[in-house]
């Protein structure tokens, strides 16, 4: 049988508010739009492409607020490939343990493939993923970004990480075991299982795969 993990990306691997706080509002300042509080930016991560120009600037027109996530984007991948991001302590150990029994992917709701490939060239952990999703880019919801995944590897069993209430949803969507990962963006989100700290995911990983 083939077994996969599947990970969201911003908030169960990794978290990059501080720079993408800075980089959206220099695009903000730019078109002389509103300042975007951190608590919008807090609650983007994990939106699609729309939701996230709608959420930053929903004062302007839909196409004009999809070209200003765009360049926030690449600015955004500019400067974490500078500056770095904060990734979550035990993620390589983690990584490399989970490697030894199963398909490790990313299906993020990422509107550039570059957004994961900056975190990979942070976190040093391109070696453990089989491949990588950024959802948005192929104009897909992540519950089919899922399920692609699980097509294309020919996943018999799988398992998928995520923070937030829409991981929930795509996991439901994708008809596979969700993981809630109780340390990022997500608030009480209800999940038959949870981790608080990702030194916990093997156990629960392997729990699951037993049933």
């Amino acid at each position: 049988m083939r077994k996969a993990v599947i990970f969201d990306l911003d908030g169960t691997l990794w978290e990059v508010i501080d720079t993408t706080y800075k980089t959206v509002n220099e695009i903000a300042e730019k078109y002389h739009l509103k300042k975007i509080s951190r608590e919008t930016v807090c609650s983007s991560f994990g939106l699609d492409k729309e939701g996230v120009a709608k959420s930053f600037f929903p004062d302007v027109n839909l196409s004009d607020a999809l070209r200003y996530v765009d360049e926030s984007s690449w600015l955004n991948i500019q400067s974490i490939i500078k500056y770095g991001g904060t990734i979550y302590p035990n993620l390589n150990v983690v990584l490399s343990q989970l490697k030894n029994d199963y398909q490790l992917f990313i299906v993020s709701n990422s509107c550039d493939i570059k957004y994961i490939e900056a975190f990979f060239h942070i976190s040093g952990t391109k070696q453990y993923f089989r491949d990588y999703i950024a959802a948005s880019q192929l104009g897909l919801s992540k519950g089919e970004a899922i399920q692609k995944i699980m097509k294309d590897y020919g996943i018999n069993r799988g398992v998928y990480v995520g923070d937030t209430e829409l991981d929930l949803a795509a996991t439901k969507e994708a008809n596979i075991d969700f993981i809630y990962a109780k340390y990022g963006f997500g608030k009480d989100v209800s999940a038959y299982y949870s981790i608080n700290n990702i030194t916990e995911l093997p156990n629960v990983i392997e729990t699951i795969m037993k049933d």
